[in-house]
């Protein structure tokens, strides 16, 4: 139980950084996003602000213990927003594909976060 829950903090510390530092770049740097937001993208430039925001909500559901519900909506808003970047980059034909191999390490620690997560569930109910 104890290397489960080591991994899993390692994880969640990890992809919450990611996620927190993904945020506030967005909103600390609103001309650079509103350029690859509204212009690459196509996206309202609105929209950065409502991830951002929302990323940091989740960020917060998924280290503050006790919330399994809000967490769970936690992670799958998480999914939808990493696969939802990945579809947007595919679909413009983005040069950036030095970023795909980036996105298969931050799924990997998203999955093995929230796997470890339920396995620690598990472990404290049984």
């Amino acid at each position: 139980m104890k290397k489960i829950n080591i991994t899993y903090w390692i994880l969640t510390g990890l992809f919450a950084a990611f996620m927190f530092m993904s945020a506030t770049r967005s909103l600390m740097k609103p001309d650079e996003a509103k350029a690859f937001m509204s212009t690459a993208l196509g996206y309202p430039f609105y929209i950065i602000a409502f991830l951002s925001v929302a990323k940091i909500l989740g960020v917060i559901a998924i280290l503050v213990p006790g919330f399994p519900k809000l967490r769970e909506w936690a992670y799958a808003g998480f999914f939808f927003d990493l696969t939802g970047a990945l579809y947007s980059l595919i679909s413009i034909h983005s040069p950036a594909a030095q970023t795909y191999p980036f996105f298969i390490i931050i799924y990997i620690v998203f999955f093995g976060s929230y796997i470890l997560y339920h396995k620690r569930l598990k472990a404290v109910t049984i």
